[in-house]
This record gives C-alpha cells, structure tokens and sequence, in this order.
C-alpha cells in the first residue's frame, strides 16, 4: 500500500519535508512547482509510512484505497516518465549550520491576512525573534483560503485552521477589521500581502449592465464574505453564461448547476442555499476565447466538473483534437435557442464575447447564446498600494525577491508581488523569499521605520 495525493491539494508542500523517502514532487525549487495540479506520491518509493498524512493541513495525503482511481493514476502518471530517484541517500546530506543570530528586526508589520501573510507571518515566526503585527480589514483570518475556496472543497478550506494556529502565536499581534491607514514609525519593516482582489473585465457593451457580474462577486456572496451578503444580480436562467476557463469559473458553474440534495449536502449559508436551490439556471455555458489546451482550470477542477452526478457536460465542438478526455461528448449545439431540458454544462472554446444585451443574451464572434445571466471569471489585477510603487501592466507592485524597489523596509509577498497567479500553497514558497530578503538585508532596528499613511486595503 502506498500513499496517493488527491485533488484537494494546495500545494502547501509540508509533506515534502516530512516525506523521509523524498518521493513527494514537485517540491519547492523544482520544475513545476506552484504550476502542477498540486502534489504527486511517487508509488516506486512511498514506504507507507504516513508522515505526508499527519502533516497535510488539509488531508489531502491519504492510503491509496481511499482516493478514486482518477486520482492514483494521476499519481502514477506523474512519474511514469521520470528517473527513480535515491530517496534515502544520507550521505548526501549536506552538514547542519548554526548561523549566530546577530539582531534582526524587532517588530515587523504584516497587513494582509490571508494565505500570503500568514505564510509570511510564519515564516518570520521560525527564522527571527521579531514581534509580528497582522493587520486586516476582514474580521476572520483566511483572506482566499476561507472566503474564495468553492464551499463543496470543504477539505481545502481546512487550511484556515493552520493559519488560526499562526494568529494564535504569542509573538504574533491580530488586528482584525482594521483599515490601515497610519503606521507610522512604529515597525522596523512592513509586509505588504494584500493580494489582487480587483476583478478583470472583458471591456464589452452591456457588460456593467442588468444581469451582469464578476464571478468574484457571487463567490464572495456564496461564502458569506462580510460585504459580500447580497446576491449582485437576479439568477435569471434557463441558461447562463460564464467567460473563463480557470477554476473559478469551474466553480461557479458547479454551484449554478446544482441541484436541491446536492446543495443540501454543501455547507452554506441557509439564505444562499435557498437561493441555489429555487434557481431556474439548468445550464451553464463556459466561453473561454482561446483552445483547450490554453485553459486554466487544474486537471482537479476539470474532474470535480465531469463528475457531477445527474449534470451532462457537453464540449460544443466537432473532432476530437484537442486535450480533453476523449470520454467527453462533442456536439455542436445552437445556443441561440433555449436549451433543452435537464442539467447541462457546455464548455465552448475559441469564443470572443463582444456585447451584452439581457434581453437577447451574449454577442460574440462565432454567433449568440441565448442567456439570462453573464458572469465574467477572467482573473484578477492588483491594486496599487498608497505609498508604493506599483506597475501597471502587470498589476504588482515592482520587487526584487520581495524588497519593494526603492522604499528600504517595505517588502511585498503573494499575488502583489508576482500577479494574480498559483494556488495557496505557492504563496509558501513565495513568503519564504520574501522573507528570507527581508531578513539579509536587516541589521536590526531601522533607523526611524517605514512611513505607511494611507490605506492599504
């Protein structure tokens, strides 16, 4: 029996030092880290030992009879091509250091609490004896992991728990529901991670018009985000349409879709399954305006879809040249026309929207969809930060390893830092760096501390 890691993963990457046979990959530094569809248990060299289990934050890592068959060939798969690797080679090991701890800073900003502050936050935890300040202006701490992650992932939502944990550390200092807008000289350093919240637009007529939203908003308003209590937009059905491929598109669209038992078995608020429940959408049309094999959503977030029970999924296509599972049904479908009758989700490829009209549906280059609602699901963009630098075509705030460029004290981690890109866990690896920047060029108290004055959230 060996260990296989299934589609919950975040990417956290706690297992691969855990993992005394090294068989866990991609871990950090690798090819494909951050990128992958999460973890991969290499079944030539798992000694079912089980430490990967005990250390996953969120049960991902589990006995190979326990996850589906998808998931262990997924496993497999991954390693099939790859060189077996000398998993227990102890004489490599290079020799332990001590470093001499010779100062550092004293007290530390973080302002953001969400998977990038509290693996920054963390990681100053391990490598310094700073005092850490989280700011947030959300009440719960989580950010993404507790108000984006879809509610029928509830094991990926467990990673809040770890980050509870960091909050609670006697050197840490939570400020909840709190707009920042004056630190003063307080702190030796501020890091920023206040992630990319600003949803992209498509740029089309009729986009900020009656029916029309982001899909950020619905899945703020689904997780019960403070803000976020109010459905944008009427559920007008029988069809609506969804332009993205990535996985929050996915996720949306699983939500639409869902029939009464199925929400019963979701937790979410009692107000939002009602809503769920006595919608008229039957079908969901995701457009994405390149091919599939430019789609963003993980091989995961592809199955969870697929496997829907009573829920048809249909690629409105002709030929099979593409990378979809050749299982998946291809037929090309006139959705100018009301759809027929039972649940269905159609995934349409290399569609341009170019107008939004309630009243008639979605324009776009390869003709109309009839549709009563449109979500847009095409990313996000950061927003600049008061005092920072920050570039606009790439939506971040310019850094080198994390170091705000030309503002001494002030570092930046997660989605401002290197865009709106990868899942939880590769903000691990990402806060490493920042803090590991952060930590080589401090010498101490700085003399006077970063000037923050205005809000930052």
């Amino acid at each position: 029996m060996t260990y296989a890691i299934t589609g919950d993963c975040c990417s956290d990457a706690s297992c691969v030092s855990a993992c005394p046979m090294n068989c866990i990959h991609p871990s950090p530094g690798e090819p494909g880290f951050g990128t992958t569809d999460g973890l991969f248990i290499d079944p030539r060299t798992c000694i079912d030992c089980g430490a990967c289990a005990e250390v996953c934050p969120v049960d991902a890592a589990k006995p190979a009879d326990q996850v589906t068959p998808a998931e262990l060939a997924a496993n497999a798969e991954y390693f099939a091509d790859r060189p077996l690797l000398d998993g227990l080679d102890l004489d490599s090991w290079e020799p332990p250091r001590f470093d001499p701890w010779t100062g550092g800073p004293r007290r530390v900003a973080v302002v953001g609490a969400g998977p990038a502050g509290m693996y920054a936050t963390r990681e100053l935890l391990l490598r310094s004896t700073a005092e850490v300040t989280v700011y947030d202006r959300l009440p719960l701490v989580g950010g993404l992991a507790r108000y984006g992650v879809a509610p029928d992932h509830p094991s990926t939502k467990r990673i809040v728990a770890t980050f509870e944990r960091v909050i609670a550390h006697p050197r840490v200092r939570w400020r909840p529901g709190v707009e920042v807008t004056e630190l003063g000289t307080s702190y030796d350093a501020v890091v920023h991670a206040v992630g990319s919240y600003r949803s992209r637009l498509l740029g089309i007529p009729g986009e900020d018009g009656e029916r029309s939203c982001t899909a950020a908003e619905v899945v703020a308003w689904y997780n019960g985000r403070p803000g976020g209590e109010r459905l944008p937009v009427p559920l007008a059905g029988p069809r609506a349409v969804i332009v993205g491929n990535g996985n929050v598109a996915l996720d949306l669209a699983r939500l639409l879709v869902s029939d009464e038992r199925r929400l019963a078995g979701i937790e979410l608020p009692a107000a939002v399954r009602e809503t769920l429940a006595e919608s008229t959408i039957r079908e969901i049309v995701l457009v994405g305006r390149r091919g599939p094999d430019a789609a963003a959503y993980t091989v995961s977030a592809l199955r969870d879809l697929l496997g829907l029970e009573g829920v048809e999924v249909v690629v409105d296509a002709d030929g099979r040249h593409d990378p979809l599972p050749e299982s998946l049904r291809r037929e090309r479908l006139d959705l100018a026309t009301p759809p027929r009758p039972g649940r269905r989700v159609v995934l349409r490829f290399g569609t341009t929207p170019t107008a939004w009209d309630p009243a008639v549906g979605l324009a776009t280059s390869s003709g109309v969809i009839e549709a009563g609602n449109l979500f847009t699901a095409i990313g996000f963009a950061g927003s600049p930060v008061h005092g920072l630098p920050f570039d606009e075509e790439r939506g971040i705030v310019p850094n080198v390893g994390g170091a705000v460029l030309g503002r001494p004290g002030q570092y930046v981690t997660g989605w401002i830092k290197r865009g709106a890109r990868g899942g939880i866990g590769a903000n691990k690896a990402c806060a490493e760096e920042t803090v590991r920047t952060l930590l080589n060029a401090s010498t101490g108290a700085l003399a006077g501390g970063p000037e923050v004055s205005a809000a930052l959230l």
